[in-house]
């Protein structure tokens, strides 16, 4: 259990958040008496809950995925980064159906044109580098393509509000993420990377929540009978919190990001011995070769002087 305990991680973390939508994810003080109904609200009662046990679905199957041995052969590692980028497009397309305005200010856009810049030039580099070898030269194709991507964002869309739906902007985002997480060398440790990055995003939906689940549990005190013919009598927002359900949630996306940290850095180990036997055994090949060469040669040149 001691070995594989970053793998049991990776599961249990996402369990911790499924099974949090049990718990309370919201609560008016106390000192209410709980007079104002209703006073607490479970994760299975709200949309949020249902959030977040759908998304620990999502990286419950992710992390199963990567702790798979194989998943660290370049097809599969390439396959779990689509399905981490598809994931988490559909989920937003169904949670977020909204649009989201953006406005591309320098910063914005120098940010994004990098992202963009560097997502492609390592891509180019992994794919291609071994036939077209200046393409080993980050450099030479990072710099074009982020002065053509800054200069076209900037011609087009920069400096004006623009309505995009919110899953297609979380797409390119992931996109570019999943490119540079499979071509960032070495090359099998894609799928690992991308498990790190869906963890901390995860972490960050349900912490951004935490606001949305008290006013949840408001809006819900402000329809609901208290009795009397009183309707709407509810707590302030300052007087609701966020209770067990959402900190366990928190903590299991912790625990999955421990999880998927710890199985990155034990296979980056031992990516690299495997690199460096190879380079070993490289270069034994290489001194054999020499000496049989350096053997074969003397006899050669021994018979010669025996013939003469």
């Amino acid at each position: 259990m001691k070995k594989n305990w970053t793998k049991i991680a990776l599961a249990l973390g996402p369990a911790i958040m499924i099974a949090s939508i049990t718990w309370e994810y919201a609560r008016t003080n106390s000192a209410y008496n709980y007079l104002i109904k209703p006073w607490s609200m479970r994760g299975y009662e709200t949309t949020h809950g249902w959030i977040i046990v759908v998304l620990g679905v999502l990286l419950l199957l992710g992390g199963l995925f990567t702790s798979m041995e194989r998943s660290m052969q370049p097809r599969y590692s390439a396959a779990i980064v689509g399905y981490i980028v598809l994931a988490v497009t559909v989920f937003t397309a169904v949670f977020a159906k909204d649009t989201t305005t953006i406005t591309l200010s320098t910063v914005s856009n120098i940010m994004l044109s990098l992202l963009l810049a560097a997502a492609t030039s390592l891509a180019l580099r992994s794919f291609f580098g071994e036939t077209v070898k200046w393409l080993n030269r980050a450099l030479v194709t990072f710099i074009p393509l982020f002065l053509v991507l800054f200069l076209l964002f900037g011609a087009t869309i920069a400096g004006d509000p623009v309505d995009v739906p919110t899953w297609l902007l979380v797409f390119v985002v992931f996109a570019a993420l999943g490119a540079l997480s499979l071509t960032i060398r070495p090359i099998d440790m894609g799928a690992n990377r991308m498990m790190i990055i869906a963890s901390v995003v995860g972490w960050f939906v349900v912490t951004l929540s935490a606001g949305a689940i008290r006013q949840s549990l408001i809006n819900l005190q402000l329809a609901t009978d208290q009795g009397n013919g009183v309707v709407g009598v509810a707590a302030q927002y300052k007087d609701t919190q966020a209770a067990g359900g959402w900190w366990l949630a928190g903590f299991g996306t912790f625990v999955m990001f421990i999880g998927a940290v710890s199985l990155w850095a034990k296979r980056r180990d031992i990516v690299a011995a495997i690199a460096r036997a190879k380079k070993q055994r490289a270069a034994a090949e290489k001194s054999a070769k020499e000496i049989a060469d350096a053997a074969e040669a003397y006899a050669r040149e021994h018979e010669g002087a025996s013939a003469s």
